[in-house]
């Protein structure tokens, strides 16, 4: 666990651009809202390999919005159900489900469909959210946080592991 809170400071800390740290959270967030073998997750996946983000951020955000997505798979079915019984969007059903990629996107189902309009809804405020804290934290916290002695020791062992080779 404490290896995992290292890599999130790591991640916080590096190069990386906020928007990438936060596109891995809203992607990891959608996989994580929605059933796993789904095939939007395959493409979000696809995806997340093609763009240049954080691949570590996007597995921790999975890990913990699947854990909330157990809690709230009761709402996504009313969601889900609601929308797809809809009177008004009986025809756009119509169409949508005689082709064979939706069928295998499991649109249908409830859950799923109530999850994706949830996590899809709930990504973007998300990517802002989570880029607006990565600036506020790169521009006040993080040079208050290296004052700590904890940190420094994480520098300087970082700096001997690279020295022996990771050896130590």
């Amino acid at each position: 666990m404490l290896r995992q809170i290292i890599n999130v400071f790591k991640a916080l800390n590096s190069n990386a651009k906020p928007w990438q740290l936060s596109l891995g959270v809203s992607f990891g967030a959608i996989i994580g809202l929605t059933p796993t073998a789904s095939l939007h997750n395959l493409a979000l996946l696809f995806l997340a390999f093609i763009i240049n983000m954080n691949i570590g951020i996007m597995i921790l955000s999975f890990v913990l919005f699947s854990g909330i997505a157990y809690i709230l798979d009761p709402v996504f079915h009313d969601i889900g159900y609601t929308i797809l019984k809809s009177d008004s969007l009986v025809g756009i059903w119509e169409n949508v489900f005689s082709c064979p990629i939706a069928l295998m996107a499991n649109l249908n189902n409830s859950i799923v469909m109530g999850s994706l309009v949830v996590s899809v809804a709930l990504a973007v405020p998300l990517f802002f959210m989570f880029n607006k804290f990565i600036e506020k934290y790169r521009e006040k916290l993080q040079i208050y946080m290296e004052k700590f002695p904890i940190f420094r020791s994480l520098k300087i062992l970082r700096v001997y592991q690279t020295i022996t080779g990771g050896r130590g």
